[in-house]
């Protein structure tokens, strides 16, 4: 009667062993980074910096204007952004849903020149103001809903910024936010210093003056930056364009970078350049890990399903 034991000892040898083999292959498996773009083609793209594609996820939701300003909602799968006629628009990425969160004169916008670097952390979208002084102010502005539908009224709330003792002249570069630690990075163009720096979202003062903290400065480029799905790692595009024909998406181009947030350093991916290059990024809401074939076979067919969503309705103009 031991041959039996022996089949079952040996069955459950292998079944230990597979097991053992499925944890180890699952562990050497770089988690994919999945990142929404927007180009100057004004569609939204879906990057993944792990097998270097992308892919048109749909036309922007702003028909006629450009799109920037770029933050979601992970929790609800919304995706915020300013419009060029200073309009906030959301579009939702899990069922196509469109339509105008706010007007411009809500935020004091100014046609043209709209705000270009945003987040989004604690149910509050987050932008930094734009126009001619670049006067170094971060905007609060608290996102409340009607079943689904995201609105904004009221006024934002400003949170002055100072790096290294000034509180004008930061250029960006876009801004990133840990949705877990709090933590507020950005990165600013090479004419304002060429920054990398962090701000504590935890300790903001609307009265009084917040400090960054410079991690790094004189970076000759300046990069859009979006976390990855569980926020282990920061991102950043160098996006290029062609100076002469600004407009033109067959001429833009997007070298992808990770970003270390403790040493400020800017780590090139090898060979990962995107054509066309995106404007403005935005993070993805988690996708759990896959740890069995079926669910890494279940997790392929949503991937599908969603590359074949219909073309989402234009927003009514404003």
């Amino acid at each position: 009667m031991r041959r039996p034991v022996a089949r079952s000892a040996r069955c459950l040898f292998c079944a230990v062993a597979v097991m053992a083999f499925m944890a180890s292959a699952e562990a050497s498996i770089v988690a994919p980074a999945l990142i929404y773009g927007v180009g100057v083609d004004n569609s939204i793209y879906y990057v993944d910096t792990s097998l270097q594609s992308i892919q048109t996820v749909a036309p922007s939701l702003s028909t006629g204007v450009k799109a920037n300003g770029f933050a979601t909602d992970r929790v609800r799968n919304h995706l915020f952004y300013f419009g060029s006629n200073g309009d906030l628009y959301y579009y939702g990425t899990a069922d196509g849903s469109a339509g105008t969160v706010a007007a411009a004169s809500t935020f004091g916008n100014v046609a043209n020149f709209p705000p270009e670097d945003a987040g989004f952390y604690n149910g509050s979208f987050w932008y930094i103001g734009k126009g001619d002084n670049y006067d170094n102010k971060l905007y609060q502005v608290p996102i409340s809903y009607s079943g689904d539908v995201p609105s904004f009224s009221g006024t934002p709330t400003a949170y002055q910024l100072s790096a290294s003792g000034s509180t004008s002249g930061m250029a960006f570069g876009d801004i990133a936010i840990h949705r877990d630690t709090g933590m507020l990075y950005g990165s600013t163009t090479p004419g304002s210093g060429g920054l990398f720096f962090s701000l504590d979202m935890n300790s903001l003062s609307s009265s009084g003056t917040n400090a960054v903290s410079v991690i790094t400065s004189g970076n000759p480029i300046s990069l859009q930056l979006a976390f990855s799905e569980d926020f282990s790692m920061l991102y950043g595009q160098e996006y290029r364009f062609d100076s002469n024909d600004p407009t033109n998406p067959a001429l833009t181009s997007g070298v992808w970078y990770t970003v270390d947030t403790t040493s400020g350093s800017y780590n090139a991916i090898s060979g990962f350049t995107t054509s066309p290059g995106m404007r403005d990024l935005a993070g993805v809401a988690a996708v759990p890990e896959p740890g069995t074939f079926l669910l890494a076979t279940v997790g392929f067919a949503v991937a599908l399903a969603w590359n074949r969503k219909p073309i989402m309705k234009a927003a009514r103009s404003t």
